[in-house]
């Protein structure tokens, strides 16, 4: 996988951490799974898990990580 040809969805899929998805119902353990966010998705970020994913991103290329909020 070579990350400079992802699309901005598809490196967003990589970089959120694994604990923002939600529990694997019961009916479903064991089978092949994967967890898609979409923009229907919502959640709370700590200071310290936004660090967590700027800096994932930062390793991921040279693109410059968008400002999340208005800068006064």
């Amino acid at each position: 996988m070579h990350l400079f040809k992802l699309t901005d969805e598809q490196l967003a899929q990589i970089i959120i951490p694994k604990r923002f998805a939600p529990p694997t119902p019961p009916e479903l353990e064991g089978k092949n799974m994967v967890y898609v966010f979409d923009s229907e998705d919502k959640f709370e970020l700590t200071y310290d898990e936004l660090l967590e994913i700027i800096s994932k991103a930062r390793m991921a290329g040279p693109k410059l990580i968008p400002v999340l909020g208005t800068v006064n």
